[in-house]
């Protein structure tokens, strides 16, 4: 037992003061003359034993009387830890409110985050006037990072509202150890108000200051059940106008029950384009195919919505992509073009085909192409070799055709600036193309597949025969995947990627006295599937919460114009950081996209890409650790000044008070005083 006021124990000088009493109090006797001796027979006897015994119970009830109240006034509590700091002077106080989407289930007490709130009032309420406070929310806002007094804390508790920013436990941990310095000669108490979801709660590895006093504060809530859209894709990387197209939809189940027959809508730029339905097991991941007919070209918004309760911020999920009305396609030749080409993609809508000849070509020209054909030209310069690779690194797309009696070291120096390896002698031995990548999406939907889904190709299929070839180094190659290969195992036509872009080398020209390849039925979709695939594209969807570097595959941005992100429904707008390399514009936005949907690229007053952002999925799994379970986490680390509050209904201030002064006493010694009175005057009054 301890005292916080002990000094007053001085006071316990006063129980000499009843002792004296009791020692020297000396009894006069009063004559009492009377003249019958009747009222002798009124005279109670008393024995001399009996009298001491008396007045010494009535010393005693007074010394401990006495006792009790110095004990009450000396204010005497219980320690509740060995490891608690003690309090003196004034106190700093942090509470991290988690605000988070998680927070909107549902507890007995109404809403998570409701409750988080009242609770950092109680914990304020718990402190002195004069202690100083600091609020942590998700969003780390820069008015949060000063200490405050109690009135200004309330206000700003009041002015939170739920956000999709999250943060890890380690980051909240760091954000409040940051503040130690500036209170160093301050007590420094650290509360962290969530639901401590895994995804976001480890205190193992979150590493808390040991210069801290922690205090964790888990809410429970009363369902813990979720059905949340994870993510969407396409099947088919490839979109055109008036095409038929399957949407991958990714839901999840997070709860314990068995869901039937749930609704889920498409709609694409605000027009319902398909309605399905699913059931789901418990605590399970289910994909649904939505099928629908692509629009027109151009931006296409897109929106998958099912219906769930209480948490509804993951029920929505937005995607966009664009159909360009053609692909700009642009074949370098030595002279003529090639008549192969020309009847592939001269009357195709889908693609913008272009010849140049070698000699007359303007290099500004290479960069708004979405694929580049070299023809054979006899010799690659060393200037068009670096826009070549600068092109292909800004995202571009090169198929190389080696030439026929051109200088070949030429294309060899194009091909090293890749890390790639080069063309070296020339095979004449007369083979077919006997092998063809049909994992590679080149060939996907090129081929028929069987009842399994499964492409099986005939034993005795008709490839094109190559009469001679270049051979390829083939050790430098890292990356490189083989798509057509000849009957003595060497590449015909190798592919690899070069940082944003791509190159496909191809081991002969489209010269008959070389191959058969141009003549045959698989040169239309080897070469068509390369310019659709070349087609830019960007994510389907950007997440909030993670700084990403956004980049459009754009050229058409004028240098003078600003570039400007704007919401479509309504009427937000910034400026994003911009840089323009190459075919692609990059977008900087600095954490600056708070709200979920569809926002619109534009420079002046023309769109040229559209968007989309989802908030962060982490917060749709709802499975939090118990207090028993956080208790395990904490005996693993080296931090032992920490504790778990469970809070219960109307006893949080009261659990603090005891934590940070330990179980009080002096209400049991003040009645204690009254007992050991009420015992005095009962021995007066009663036993007489």
């Amino acid at each position: 037992m301890q005292f916080v006021n002990p000094f007053f124990l001085i006071a316990l000088g006063a129980l000499t003061i009843p002792i004296l009493i009791h020692l020297f109090n000396f009894r006069k006797f009063k004559k009492v003359y009377f003249t019958n001796v009747r009222f002798l027979q009124e005279i109670q006897q008393e024995t001399k034993k009996q009298s001491q015994l008396r007045q010494l119970l009535i010393l005693i009830a007074r010394l401990l009387a006495i006792t009790s109240l110095v004990f009450a006034f000396a204010q005497p509590y219980l320690p509740a830890s060995k490891l608690q700091k003690k309090v003196t002077g004034q106190q700093a106080v942090s509470i991290y409110l988690d605000n988070s989407f998680s927070m909107d289930a549902i507890a007995t007490e109404g809403k998570l985050f409701d409750l988080a709130k009242s609770k950092a009032l109680e914990i304020v309420s718990a402190y002195a006037p004069s202690d100083q406070f600091n609020l942590v929310t998700n969003d780390f806002e820069g008015r949060h990072q000063r200490f405050v007094s109690k009135e200004e804390f309330i206000k700003l508790v009041d002015e939170v509202q739920v956000s999709a920013a999250t943060k890890t436990l380690s980051e909240v941990f760091t954000r409040q150890s940051d503040m130690l310095p500036e209170t160093q000669k301050m007590n420094y108490d650290a509360y962290v108000i969530s639901d401590f979801q895994k995804t976001f709660a480890s205190v193992s590895s979150a590493k808390p200051d040991s210069n801290i006093s922690w205090f964790l504060v888990p809410l429970v809530a009363e369902k813990k059940d979720n059905l949340y859209i994870d993510t969407v894709y396409f099947l088919s990387p490839v979109h055109q106008p008036e095409q038929p197209v399957r949407l991958q939809v990714r839901i999840r189940n997070s709860s314990d029950e068995l869901l039937e027959k749930i609704p889920v809508k498409l709609t694409i730029n605000s027009v319902q384009k398909a309605l399905s339905s699913f059931t789901i097991a418990p605590n399970s991941t289910t994909e649904i195919t939505l099928s629908y007919t692509e629009n027109s070209s151009g931006i296409q918004y897109g929106q998958v919505e099912i219906i769930d309760y209480p948490i509804v911020y993951d029920d929505k999920f937005y995607f966009s992509y664009s159909i360009l009305p053609s692909i700009p396609v642009l074949c370098i030749n030595e002279k003529e073009p090639n008549d192969f080409l020309n009847a592939l993609f001269t009357n195709d809508s889908t693609v913008r085909f272009t010849n140049d000849q070698i000699n007359q070509l303007d290099y500004g020209n290479i960069f708004s192409n979405s694929l580049v054909i070299l023809n054979s030209p006899d010799e690659i310069s060393s200037g068009l070799a670096q826009e070549l690779n600068r092109y292909v690194r800004y995202g571009g797309n090169l198929v190389i055709f080696p030439p026929a009696n051109g200088k070949i070291d030429s294309y060899n120096a194009l091909i090293s600036l890749f890390n790639l390896g080069g063309y070296t002698s020339v095979d004449t031995m007369r083979q077919r193309i006997s092998w063809i990548n049909l994992e590679n999406e080149l060939f996907d939907g090129v081929f028929e597949k069987n009842g399994n889904g499964k492409i099986v190709l005939p034993e005795n299929i008709d490839l094109p025969l190559v009469y001679k070839h270049y051979k390829i180094s083939m050790e430098v190659l890292r990356e490189k995947e083989t798509l057509l290969k000849l009957q003595n195992d060497q590449p015909f036509l190798i592919t690899a990627p070069v940082e944003k872009g791509k190159i496909y080398l191809f081991c002969s020209p489209l010269d008959e006295s070389w191959s058969m390849f141009a003549k045959h039925m698989i040169f239309v979709p080897t070469l068509y599937k390369i310019a659709l695939l070349s087609n830019p594209t960007h994510p389907l969807y950007y997440i909030i919460g993670i700084d990403q570097i956004i980049g459009i595959p754009n050229d058409s941005v004028a240098e003078t114009n600003i570039c400007k992100l704007k919401k479509l429904t309504s009427a937000f707008e910034i400026i994003p950081e911009t840089r323009k390399s190459g075919t692609t514009l990059t977008l900087f936005l600095h954490d600056q996209i708070n709200d979920a949907g569809f926002y619109a690229v534009t420079s002046g007053k023309n769109p040229i890409s559209g968007l989309s952002f989802n908030f962060n999925r982490k917060e749709s799994d709802l499975s939090c650790y118990s207090s028993s379970e956080l208790e395990d986490q904490i005996k693993r680390i080296p931090c032992k000044d920490i504790r778990i509050i469970k809070g219960k209904k109307n006893s949080l201030i009261k659990e603090i008070h005891q934590i940070k002064q330990g179980t009080p006493l002096w209400k049991l010694f003040i009645i204690l005083s009254l007992l050991f009175l009420a015992i005095e005057i009962a021995l007066i009054r009663i036993l007489k």
